[in-house]
């Protein structure tokens, strides 16, 4: 081999070399984590003041402890495919952390590990699920039983602890629904022995089919006193219902989840009651926990939010207006 050859077959292993390292130091670049921390929050859907609400306090939190916040959501509570492909952008993507307000309890725990394994610590929100806490996985979740228990007792209160009753909103896989629903019929069965439910409804997340639902209930039991909700899709059908019929006898609603519009039949008394998540706390609490976790803090395991029932009467505490506030 010729001096000549020898010195061009050197510049090119040196010139491939060179390039071999920009490439590598460009990916290192790529994924090293940026100055501002961006924390990644999935909530269940978006434009609802559940969710709107929690984006506010996660605002909040991020911006006193300088972190980016990306807010994206599926397009309604039943779209579990459009949530599964947003967690799996975030495990993929240049995020530092993931809150989550789960749409299924069973099938993003597939995507979750996927998140989990890719180093991501995680904050699931409103409802628990069936994995366990760990150093990278912690809970925030409003205590369902609880508000199963606060909105049956006040439809006690309000037909007198006797009579019939309707129970709207079943959903076999609507997380945090079940418990509801289990504190309301325990406490019911336990405090008031006279009340009947001679309804157990679905349509959580499907408005149309509550309505059809209820008003063949309505029909059949001319007894009915009174309809509990679990979610704020069912209060709005039962609502539409009740409103649209003319009853001998007013059927009282109280329901489980606040939004705007029924927040303002409250604040008219065209609804008797409604108990709500204190969603802002758990987006500000949940901000916060990921980034004591960046800062290399174990996540906490386990918090359990109270709700508040609203009414009329409390509607305009400043108790109540942390439920319902959001910047417009």
């Amino acid at each position: 081999m010729s001096v000549k050859t020898t010195r061009a077959s050197v510049w090119a292993i040196g010139a491939l070399a060179l390039i071999v390292l920009a490439v590598g130091a460009n990916w290192i670049q790529s994924r090293r984590a940026p100055a501002i921390p961006i924390i990644a929050f999935i909530p269940q859907t978006t434009g609802a003041m559940l969710w709107e609400v929690e984006h506010f306090g996660a605002t909040v939190a991020a911006d006193k402890l300088k972190c980016h916040l990306y807010w994206n959501a599926p397009t309604s509570e039943t779209d579990v495919a459009g949530q599964i492909s947003l967690i799996d952008k975030v495990a993929r993507g240049k995020y530092q952390g993931l809150v989550l307000a789960p749409n299924h309890p069973y099938s993003i725990l597939t995507p979750l590990r996927r998140a989990l394994a890719a180093g991501l610590p995680v904050v699931i929100v409103s409802a628990p699920l069936d994995l366990p806490a760990s150093d990278k996985l912690g809970y925030i979740v409003n205590d369902d039983e609880k508000m199963g228990e606060l909105a049956a007792a006040e439809i006690a209160k309000l037909i007198g602890g006797k009579g019939a009753i309707a129970l709207v909103g079943f959903a076999r896989y609507a997380p945090g629904v079940k418990h509801r629903i289990r504190g309301a019929e325990r406490f019911l069965a336990i405090r008031f022995p006279d009340i009947h439910v001679v309804g157990r409804l679905a349509g959580a997340y499907s408005a149309p089919r509550t309505e059809e639902l209820t008003n063949s209930t309505v029909n059949s039991h001319p007894e009915l006193k009174a309809i509990l909700s679990f979610t704020a899709t069912s209060t709005r059908g039962v609502y539409s219902v009740l409103k649209s019929r003319s009853l001998q006898q007013a059927i009282q609603l109280v329901g489980c989840e606040q939004d705007s519009d029924l927040i303002d039949y409250l604040g008219k008394g065209q609804i008797a009651a409604i108990v709500a998540e204190n969603t802002y706390r758990m987006g500000h609490q949940a901000v916060e926990l990921i980034a004591d976790s960046l800062s290399g803090k174990p996540l906490q395991a386990l918090s359990v939010i109270p709700p508040l029932l609203l009414t009329k009467q409390n509607l305009s505490s400043a108790e109540a207006s942390v439920f319902t506030s959001f910047p417009r």
